[in-house]
């Protein structure tokens, strides 16, 4: 299979290169940028994708960040091509209407229409097709994804509660709101070759180009999405590498390029905040569910389908003889200890085992937590978070392999 890509790989180029003679086809590119497998990559995709990126990130066009731009929009281009060939595999389809609506989604967050962000692209020498490219690739690729892996994801009540535990124990340690940059980096080569792009970067952000929007553009991290905006995190939950730095920062500071053993880090402080006091007090707010003994097991389910104090009525409505308490909000403190060893652990939104006293089995459900004054947050927030995390690692895997057995030729360094 790898020989016969390498011919029609060598078809394509021969082909592409004597499309290259036609007076229209010189006019809309110099060269071939690349192949993979068996489609082509001109040069005048890879300038059209440059020249997005730099206007995207609002940083000024020079020769030194054409030359990056051109090094990102290429490796891009590479893994869309082969995002589409994987799709088109699965017969995945993007239709224009799903296009146009991110389209007029991105208008509207730069407060313009349709026509005039076609306009102010094509001012600056962008064409409305590339960010069309670009959009159908992001549409098909979350769709495969999603449909491979988004009924098969599940979240543990381990990994959840182990992740509320960790955030709820680092209450007292230092809090950083960050936003983040992050290029991937395997070889030696690699590792330079990023470091010198982040410090291109920071550069650009001296010179006023905003972080987020560069973020969104360049930054390989699942925040781009979000301009690189990670929220608050405590201390310890950074890359050791990152812990120092972020210490030192000043809010409204960037650092320089923090090398980490999977790439090359920037990181921007937005607000430092100090962590709650050892022993600050936790506040809870409970709700029991009871019924009677003889209920036991069939409250155990029940128990185990809660994901929230929305509607418990509605989680015990086959269940003889079960009730809600509310119990409020108290400092956990001041609980009962019996209910205080219960409860440990238990994730926001969750329910804790279901135990008999007496005649009654009951189980406790924490609507919520806070510590320190510093809200925990809940179950689904946890599941979410861990779920986007949990599909950005198996997508990246994915991609890589893809990368691994396809036939990737590039016929000169752009």
């Amino acid at each position: 299979m790898k020989r016969m890509r390498m011919h029609t790989a060598a078809a394509a180029l021969a082909a592409a290169l004597a499309a290259m003679t036609s007076p229209v086809a010189a006019q809309l590119a110099e060269g071939v940028a690349a192949i993979v497998n068996d489609t082509v990559i001109s040069t005048f995709d890879v300038r059209q994708r440059a020249n997005l990126l730099l206007v995207s990130a609002g940083i000024q066009s020079t020769p030194e960040m054409q030359q990056r731009a051109r090094t990102q929009a290429l490796r891009d281009l590479v893994d869309e091509h082969l995002q589409m060939q994987e799709a088109a595999h699965f017969e995945i389809e993007v239709t224009a209407e799903q296009i146009n609506r991110r389209i007029a989604d991105i208008a509207r967050s730069n407060q313009t229409t349709v026509e005039g962000l076609t306009a102010q692209l094509a001012g600056d020498g962008v064409s409305i097709s590339t960010l069309r490219s670009q959009i159908r690739a992001d549409i098909a690729w979350q769709r495969l994804m999603g449909g491979m892996y988004g009924s098969r994801l599940r979240i543990s009540e381990i990994d959840i509660r182990e992740t509320q535990e960790r955030i709820a124990a680092n209450a007292t340690r230092p809090q950083y709101q960050i936003s983040e940059i992050f290029l991937p980096a395997e070889s030696d080569v690699e590792f330079t070759e990023m470091e010198q792009g982040a410090m291109r970067l920071l550069q650009e952000m001296q010179r006023g180009a905003p972080f987020p929007l560069v973020a969104r553009q360049f930054s390989q991290a699942p925040s781009a999405a979000q301009g690189g905006d990670i929220g608050w995190i405590a201390a310890p939950e950074l890359a050791p590498e990152l812990q120092p730095v972020a210490e030192r920062l000043a809010p409204g500071q960037v650092s320089l390029p923090v090398r980490t053993p999977n790439g090359i880090y920037l990181i921007a402080m937005r607000e430092k905040r100090a962590g709650a006091p050892p022993g600050a007090t936790s506040l809870v707010r409970l709700r029991q569910l009871t019924a009677p003994a003889a209920r036991e097991s069939t409250l155990a389910r029940a128990a185990r389908r809660i994901s929230g104090c929305d509607d418990l009525d509605a989680a015990i409505a086959g269940i003889d003889g079960a009730t809600v308490i509310d119990l409020g909000q108290a400092a956990e403190s001041d609980l009962a200890p019996q209910v205080r060893e219960r409860i440990v652990g238990v994730a926001n939104g969750s329910a804790s085992r279901v135990q008999i006293d007496g005649e009654i089995a009951s189980t406790f459900v924490v609507c919520g937590r806070e510590t320190g004054g510093s809200g925990v947050p809940d179950r689904n927030e946890i599941e979410g978070r861990l779920r986007e995390q949990e599909l950005t690692m198996l997508s990246e895997r994915y991609l890589r392999n893809l990368r691994r057995e396809a036939t990737i030729v590039t016929p000169r360094t752009q």
